[in-house]
């Protein structure tokens, strides 16, 4: 099975990390105004849904499923359950970072709703690749200046950074202290990170 595509309504820069390439088993999803970044990308959503408050008529395609602009999921929300529904168990999203900030914490947050039902997603906006990690060893991709990373529960244990500048061996982090911020790549031809206990906040980054 493919994974699930969502684009979200924020900015996009179209640079090298950028994943841009789908397969027919992907299924696309254009989250409210997300269907601006699939027009500016060139890719045709399977489905456009949302509250549409930041589009004009003329703008959202015909066949489009529209919810009421007071309710409890953010359109991003409603976009992952949709995927959740079809039984897609990796999702890749866009547009989802960079904007309001309020937003962007939230698109984290839908990042451990994904783990809550057995999924693993990822942010991309060109510059970022944000994802979260509970139980596991991911390998890194390669290319990015920065490598963070942050115990999204109250604490993470077992914290191993490998292939990294600044290595760790069976570490344990906290929520209240950011030890893990602005890591990078080592020699090595491969970077891993993995947590036995709790979950990480994966943050790579290509700004200065």
């Amino acid at each position: 099975m493919g994974r699930c595509i969502i684009f979200a309504a924020g900015p996009i820069e179209k640079t090298a990390h950028l994943p841009v390439s789908f397969s027919s088993d992907d299924y696309i999803i254009a989250a409210d105004a997300g269907v601006r970044n699939t027009t500016l990308f060139g890719v045709r959503p399977n489905l456009v849904m949302g509250d549409m408050d930041s589009l004009s008529k003329e703008e959202v395609p015909e066949g489009s499923i529209l919810f009421p602009v007071r309710k409890d999921d953010t359109d991003l929300m409603l976009a992952i359950k949709k995927g959740i529904e079809l039984h897609y168990t990796e999702f890749l999203i866009y547009g989802a970072l960079g904007g309001r900030l309020d937003h962007t914490f939230a698109a984290i947050q839908t990042l451990a709703y994904l783990l809550d039902h057995g999924c693993r997603g990822s942010l991309v906006d060109g510059g970022h690749w944000v994802s979260m990690l509970e139980g596991e060893t991911l390998v890194l991709p390669r290319g990015y200046r920065h490598v963070s990373v942050f115990s999204y529960t109250e604490k993470a244990a077992g914290v191993t950074l490998r292939g990294l500048s600044y290595p760790l061996e069976d570490g344990e982090l906290t929520q209240g202290f950011p030890l893990g911020v602005s890591n990078s790549y080592g020699d090595s031809d491969e970077a891993t990170v993995s947590v036995r206990e709790g979950r990480l906040l994966l943050i790579l980054s290509d700004l200065p």
